[in-house]
């Protein structure tokens, strides 16, 4: 229509949404043809008079399940001519999406897999489209879209852009897939329901030259639809929708008629070449027909290309051409799109692919693999169309099973998958016992996920008395299995017969992974029976052997860097196992594997947590939370947002803590287990930080199994219970609070080795201190502090070491040692910088102003508004070269190793596309504008 009828009320809410900051999401919803496309044009001409970039998209209904394929509409002509300023590790993550991309890409591209890491890159760069104006994106007809894009529109609103980004979606809500339902399930979204219109706006939009008996007819049949009002104003007073859209049809000319079904088959938008040759007509003749059809409003220029006025148009062009001439039009799209990549020949030759056709089988299962890593849903569609073309004695099959039962659990579907691979199983012969035994592995951790333990060990038993004893490394990586099930849920009560057995065999074999996948579960096993003495030579004996491992060796057994990483973070290690775990998330992107990345992920995040590095902490808690989001597991969900939350509570992010916790608890309560106790305990600290001292204590102990936190292993019980010792002081409680440290006292008593492990000795002292604070007994809580302090400082705790200095201060003062009092403050302050937690660096600045010491806060850094490129902790470390500092003097500056700063060092210089220390340094310094960056002694 050439102008907008009604539709008042909708464009004031869009209006309101662009002026305000950050992510803002509407849905514009309606029955076909009721004005939604309409609208958002009215919305892009809103939008481009405020100064917005503005970008449109449209889903189609043949390339809806190429993966991202209506961003790639949006997005991809924007991009073409010139290198978007993002980084090249960003650019190899795009170039496998956007084709524009591609050109700007290293050589090497990163290994699929990691789709978090695909959907920060495409944050990245729709923040830098963003960029300075603000940005509306509109995407049209996204019913359509594939899962890819819902996962996307499902991470931005878990991680919002900080840049002002409008998102407009418009989709039919009776066609509206699950899977972007649930994208949108969190309800930030403004929902926009567009109704019929009225009768006067129908005369309205018809014009004054209707007659009101034919103004009359026109909406009685039309129902206030617009589309249907339009086609029904031009071909008569048919009654059946579809029979007005082919009523448009009808009056074409023969070749006409042809050009219009092959622009149909190729879904929009088309180009001339690819049309002439669906249609097999010349360019000059086919360019005429197309310039017929304009003419006739059937279809639209859109830059060099072509598109239908309607989805509705096209379909109805599409089903009034026969179905023999539509096969062949598919076979000839396919032909004419051979130099295109894979995953755009595929829709085509899904369609007229027969049974036995080489050349398709090749070419689905290629385009499958192509997508894997972003697009696993769509994966797992081309890879059935595969397993449909090959005869049932094709030796391909089983291969092709595998994979699909392996793609289905990346892309969440674990019930389906969990189908598949016992598909595998059932049809695999017994001797070819490596296939089974890889096929049996998958289906018991695809059952692990699921929370069906006894059914994962079920699968491991019985390929275990199946297998012949004459294959002797495959039974004793069944046997590593079998005593690894239920760590998932951290139950640290296995069988460590298996464990031991497989141990023995992997030595007798010279197998130096399996060997040290045996010490980690060891380690782990002997940590949860209080056996510490025994977990630590475990962990020892298992550190020596990955370290010992050459990359490829160790990739074969990822998991390992995941089950070492942990029990080193229990065992009071968090440097060491941030070491092992980076170097797993490593070799996880050189590979691609991806199943150990939520555990890698979350390990991380806890040991920089520990060692005071919040800022990174929060980072990589962040891709957990997206990683385990992907695969639809409660268990990998509970883990990743219980750490979220306790980072966040550390950083005293209230709001993000608490959703983070009770998010944590939502996926744990189904399967009560450690996981569940220590949501819980998540919750409940979150739930402290926010005032709620009752909900503390209530959501820790419910989840936690009760007053004695009997689903927490007896070593976890001293850390946990630190929230409620806090609760019952704040409400006066001593003698609960007491009893609190009793039990805390027990738990390690009870375990040999028990009170090697700094970290509880530490945080039953800091427990004690608060007590006979709270006593009024401040030289008894200052000996307590004391020995808090070593404990923690001991062991690189530097946030509890922080917490413990607090405390230690606040009891010197109450002694009446003032000058002590300000020191221990004042370094406390210094470390709570450190670990970018400035809100508790500022009570600390109150406590020491209570006490007559004037203190200014430090300025703040200016690095990181200067480059919005860089992470807060990025922008600290440029602060600091720029300043002079070596590697080593920045490590010691902010508690880091010097292969963090190295990494950090690198990814500057790949952000700001800088190839010397030098360089960087003057980049910093003249993004700020004036001289050396400040750098604070506070």
């Amino acid at each position: 229509m050439s102008h907008l009828v009604g539709r008042a009320e909708e464009l004031a809410v869009i209006h309101d949404l662009l002026g305000r900051p950050g992510l803002r999401l509407a849905e514009i919803v309606g029955e076909p043809g009721i004005g939604k496309t309409r609208l958002l044009a009215e919305i892009r001409t809103l939008a481009e008079g405020g100064g917005h970039r503005v970008l449109a998209g449209q889903a189609g209904e043949l390339a809806g399940s190429i993966p991202f394929a209506v961003l790639v509409d949006a997005v991809d002509d924007v991009l073409a001519g010139g290198r978007p300023p993002l980084s090249d590790t960003t650019l190899a993550l795009l170039a496998d999406i956007l084709p524009a991309v591609e050109e700007f890409a290293p050589p090497e591209h990163t290994v699929g897999g990691e789709r978090f890491r695909v959907h920060g890159a495409l944050s990245e760069l729709l923040e830098w489209l963003a960029t300075p104006g603000g940005l509306v994106l509109t995407l049209d007809d996204v019913h359509w879209a594939d899962e890819a894009t819902s996962e996307l529109l499902g991470r931005l609103l878990r991680q919002p852009p900080r840049q002002p980004i409008l998102i407009v979606l418009a989709y039919r809500p009776r066609q509206q897939p699950r899977h972007l339902a649930a994208a949108l399930a969190s309800g930030r979204s403004e929902m926009i329901e567009l109704s019929p219109l009225s009768r006067d706006q129908t005369a309205e939009l018809l014009g004054p030259g209707v007659s009101y008996h034919r103004l009359t007819k026109l909406y009685a049949l039309s129902g206030g639809n617009p589309l249907y009002l339009a086609a029904l104003s031009k071909v008569g007073t048919l009654a059946s929708f579809d029979a007005v859209l082919h009523a448009e049809l009808d009056g074409l000319s023969g070749q006409c008629r042809v050009v219009a079904h092959a622009a149909a088959v190729l879904d929009d938008p088309f180009a001339l070449d690819v049309v002439a040759h669906v249609a097999e007509l010349s360019f000059i003749d086919t360019r005429r027909s197309l310039d017929d059809l304009v003419a006739y409003d059937l279809i639209r220029a859109d830059g060099t290309r072509w598109r239908y006025r309607h989805p509705l148009v096209r379909r109805a062009a599409y089903r009034s051409a026969s179905r023999g001439w539509l096969h062949g039009a598919h076979a000839r799209a396919a032909r004419a799109l051979a130099s295109a990549p894979a995953v755009m020949r595929a829709p085509h030759v899904m369609r007229v692919a027969q049974v036995g056709d080489e050349e398709a089988v090749e070419l689905l299962a290629e385009a499958a693999r192509q997508v894997l890593g972003h697009g696993p849903a769509t994966a797992a569609q081309w890879l059935r169309a595969t397993l449909d073309l090959l005869p049932d004695n094709d030796d391909r099959r089983l291969g092709l099973l595998g994979e699909l039962g392996n793609t289905l659990a990346l892309s969440g579907s674990l019930h389906e998958s969990r189908d598949v691979l016992q598909a595998v199983l059932h049809q695999l012969p017994t001797d070819e016992p490596e296939r089974r035994v890889a096929a049996v592995v998958s289906s018991a951790r695809v059952e692990q996920l699921l929370g069906r333990h006894p059914e994962a060990r079920g699968l491991l038993l019985a390929e275990l008395k199946r297998l012949p004893e004459t294959h002797r490394r495959e039974k004793a990586v069944l046997e590593l299995e079998m005593g690894s099930v239920g760590l998932i849920s951290c139950d640290f009560q296995i069988d460590v017969a298996w464990i031991t057995d497989a141990l023995a065999t992997a030595r007798d074999l010279g197998d130096r992974a399996l060997d040290a996948g045996a010490c980690a579960v060891l380690a782990l096993a002997a940590y949860g029976f209080g056996k510490v003495t025994a977990a630590l030579a475990w962990q020892r004996e298992g550190a020596q052997l990955v370290d010992e491992l050459s990359d490829d060796v160790l990739a074969t057994r990822l998991d390992v860097t995941a089950t070492l990483g942990w029990a080193e973070l229990y065992l009071a290690q968090p440097r060491a196992g941030l070491r092992h775990v980076d170097r797993g998330l490593a070799l996880s992107a050189r590979t691609g594997q991806s199943h150990q990345l939520v555990y890698l992920l979350t390990a991380r995040a806890m040991a920089l947590h520990l060692m005071g590095d919040l800022a990174d902490a929060s980072a990589s808690a962040a891709e957990a939370v997206e990683a385990a989001e992907l695969s639809a597991s409660d268990k990998l969900l509970s883990a990743a947002y219980t750490i979220q939350a306790m980072v966040a509570t550390s950083r005293r992010d209230r709001d993000l803590a608490l959703r983070a916790g009770r998010r944590a608890a939502r996926a744990a309560e189904r399967n009560p287990d450690w996981w569940s106790a220590v949501a819980g305990c998540a919750l409940g600290g979150a739930r402290l930080v926010n005032g709620d001292i009752d909900g503390c204590v209530t959501d820790l102990l419910r989840l936690a199994g009760g007053r004695d936190l009997p689903l927490l292993d007896p070593l976890h019980r001293p850390v946990f219970a630190t929230s409620l010792v806090v609760a019952a002081l704040s409400q006066g409680h001593l003698a609960e609070a007491r009893a609190w440290i009793d039990m805390m006292e027990k738990a390690v008593a009870t375990s040999r080795g028990g009170e090697i492990l700094r970290n509880r000795t530490g945080h039953i002292a800091l427990c004690h201190a608060r007590w006979h604070m709270a006593a009024q007994s401040p030289a008894e809580a200052v000996q307590w502090a004391n020995r808090a302090v070593q404990a923690f400082g001991e062991i690189d705790h530097v946030l509890q070491e922080a917490e413990s200095r607090q405390v230690l201060g606040a009891a010197l003062a109450a002694t009446g040692d003032t000058e002590g009092a300000i020191s221990e403050l004042t370094r406390t302050a210094k470390m709570y910088e450190t670990c970018h937690v400035p809100g508790r660096r500022d009570g600390v600045y109150r406590q020491l102003r209570a006490l007559g010491h004037n203190v200014l806060a430090p300025r703040s850094a200016e690095t990181t508004s200067a480059l919005p490129q860089l992470t807060a902790r990025e922008a600290e470390v440029a602060q600091l070269v720029a300043h002079g500092m070596t590697n080593r003097e920045i490590a010691d500056r902010l508690q880091l190793s010097r292969r963090t700063v190295e990494t950090h060092v690198t990814n500057i210089r790949v952000k700001l596309d800088v190839s010397s220390r030098a360089a960087l340094a003057a980049t910093v310094i003249r993004a700020q504008g004036h001289g050396v960056p400040h750098v604070s002694d506070t």
